[in-house]
């Protein structure tokens, strides 16, 4: 491959997660006006998935795209939505409630320092020193990040997030060697999700339809914004970049939570946040001085 279009390519890569991340920061936005609205947290993934599916159903419509799955397929990127990406964000929020959001979001941005070791165990890759520091570098902004936060030291959540990041580091990887193109790949993997959130919303006696027109709102912003357009934009980077470095740029995330949080509602960051969104941002501009393929 000539250095130039490898140099475009892995630049168009590199923009579609920011843009993952950029979107996927505006769920604090969003998801914190529903909870006020007295939705539960599962009915809340549960509707967000459904909205998303739906929109990515339309686009799919309006392009006259069939979804163009063999079973095969369509039943393995439905068990990534059930017991990866879906379960992953329930297992998040159960943590969240064990140890509060601050410990479960340091323990959950984990992982691409798991999809660097999975990579290295399973496809025997090589460990990649710029890799490792920017990872180190991430993982002290995060402390920084949520200084101030409630931190309840408990074992079952300190369990329940590891294994939500797990998880989630099985997604990633298991997106990067899909061969499914991500319309239909965000579709079906919705349907998973949605699957498990409404399952677990039963289970815990919480499912509610919206009340007002302005929960709808919020939810299709939940669905559209925060949930379809990031899922979209990961799949195609992950087409364009290493796992690894895919999921380094996801941990921009919280980092535009923060932003959008004092942009839109009006949050008031302290010294010590705004040094850990500086480093975090150090991390994952160190991770982009990488130009070998992994």
């Amino acid at each position: 491959m000539p250095r130039g279009f490898y140099l475009f390519s892995r630049s168009k890569g590199v923009l579609y997660c920011l843009l993952s991340g950029l979107f996927f920061g505006l769920i604090g936005y969003f998801g914190i006006t529903v909870i006020h609205e007295h939705i539960s947290v599962y009915t809340m993934l549960f509707w967000r998935f459904m909205v998303a599916g739906l929109f990515i159903a339309l686009i799919m419509l309006w392009q006259r795209d069939g979804l163009k799955l063999t079973r095969r397929d369509f039943l393995t990127i439905l068990s990534h939505g059930i017991f990866f990406y879906g379960a992953c964000s329930i297992l998040y929020f159960i943590a969240a409630n064990y140890i509060g959001s601050g410990l479960a979001m340091v323990v959950f941005f984990t992982y691409p320092a798991l999809v660097m070791l999975i990579n290295k165990l399973v496809y025997q890759l090589p460990f990649n020193l710029i890799y490792c520091i920017s990872l180190l570098i991430i993982f002290s902004g995060m402390v920084f990040l949520v200084q101030g936060g409630q931190f309840h030291f408990n074992p079952i959540g300190l369990i329940l997030s590891i294994l939500s990041a797990l998880l989630y580091a099985f997604y990633i990887l298991a997106s990067k060697k899909s061969r499914v193109s991500p319309l239909p790949s965000t579709l079906v993997l919705c349907l998973g999700c949605m699957v498990i959130s409404l399952i677990t919303a039963l289970l815990d006696r919480s499912f509610t339809w919206p009340a007002s027109w302005s929960v709808w709102a919020n939810i299709l912003g939940i669905g559209i914004l925060c949930t379809a357009l990031p899922i979209l934009l990961l799949l195609n980077g992950l087409k364009l970049i290493s796992s690894t470095q895919a999921s380094i740029l996801s941990v921009l995330e919280p980092v535009f939570v923060v932003i959008f949080g004092i942009l839109l509602l009006g949050e008031q960051v302290s010294l010590m946040q705004m040094m850990g969104v500086s480093i975090i941002l150090l991390g994952s501009l160190l991770s982009l001085l990488n130009e070998r393929h992994s």
